[in-house]
């Protein structure tokens, strides 16, 4: 949408401000004189596995409409449709014509550079990082990854665990392990913690692959679970997804969204945001703490790179 023409006062602005409510924001949108350029939002199909995409499209529209407009000033806009192919999120933020993106972890890692560095806007629960356990039975005859080799893994399709090739390439050549592709007999991808876990329970796959978080909330639901099987390997932490900013962006708009993602649970819309990314809250962290998941990341893309198409955030 480019550039408003609408040009107000130092004063009406200020007026304007106080009448919706919203004073505490003047310093960073009244300058005299001045245009604001809508910040463009965009976030990738990748961070949507295990949602439903429209569900997510409309939820996204109707909370950045009521951010934008309930200040009496629209500071943001949505790319048509939202959600975009990876590639044109890259393309995007790298020509500037996309200031505010969800990415994966390995999106992030190909613009890393051209990201804010201060500020980096994340689900609560992955504020700290959140781990992979790869599970098998207790009275299985797997005692170290190298068991492993030709055993039937099952995998959890959640938007979570797009680094799982990541992190079962990079311990495997820790391991001196051949690619994950080679070394098990088949990685299997389901859409439930039951799918994932009860065949290992039962016997009927050799391992299971999902989130700690996951995993840890499933023995609190059936405690025979954390009984009968048992973490052979667990991932150091990493952070699949992020919300950054492109290095440039207008500030006052930049702050204005991000004061409206902290504060997202107060608004109906707002809490559907959550509930996709099955979170209660976003935080903030400096960008730096992508360090090690970006680390993770290139390690992964020199061991892939004899591998066309190996790099696509899927098992």
């Amino acid at each position: 949408m480019g550039r408003s023409d609408e040009r107000i006062t130092r004063r009406q602005c200020l007026a304007l401000l106080a009448g919706a409510g919203a004073s505490a924001l003047a310093p960073e949108i009244c300058r005299a004189g001045s245009e604001t350029r809508l910040l463009r939002v965009a976030v990738s199909v990748e961070t949507l596995a295990g949602a439903n995409i429209n569900d997510a499209r409309a939820a996204y529209q109707v909370w950045i409409s009521e951010i934008t407009h309930g200040f009496g000033h629209p500071t943001a806009e949505v790319v048509p449709g939202v959600f975009i192919p990876s590639q044109e999120m890259i393309r995007g933020i790298r020509q500037g014509t996309i200031d505010c993106f969800g990415v994966t972890a390995l999106e992030f890692t190909e613009i890393a550079e051209l990201t804010d560095p201060d500020v980096l806007v994340l689900q609560d629960y992955l504020a700290d990082g959140i781990e992979y356990v790869l599970l098998v039975h207790t009275a299985s005859r797997f005692n170290k990854l190298a068991d492993l080799r030709g055993a039937q893994i099952l995998t959890h399709f959640h938007r979570d665990m797009v680094l799982l090739p990541a992190w079962l390439s990079t311990m495997l050549a820790a391991n001196k392990l051949p690619m994950p592709e080679r070394f098990f007999a088949s990685l299997l991808a389901r859409n439930t913690i039951n799918q994932v876990v009860l065949p290992v329970f039962f016997g009927r796959a050799d391992g299971a692959c999902l989130a700690r978080r996951n995993w840890e909330t499933a023995v609190e639901l059936n405690p025979q679970l954390g009984r009968d099987l048992r973490p052979l390997e667990v991932s150091p932490k990493i952070i699949p997804i992020a919300i950054g900013f492109r290095r440039g962006c207008n500030a006052n708009g930049q702050k204005m969204l991000l004061d409206s993602m902290l504060t997202i649970s107060n608004s109906t819309a707002g809490r559907q945001i959550s509930d996709l990314y099955q979170a209660h809250g976003f935080v903030t962290r400096p960008t730096s703490v992508m360090k090690s998941t970006v680390e993770m990341v290139r390690q992964f893309e020199r061991l892939s790179a004899p591998q066309a198409g190996s790099r696509n955030g899927k098992p």
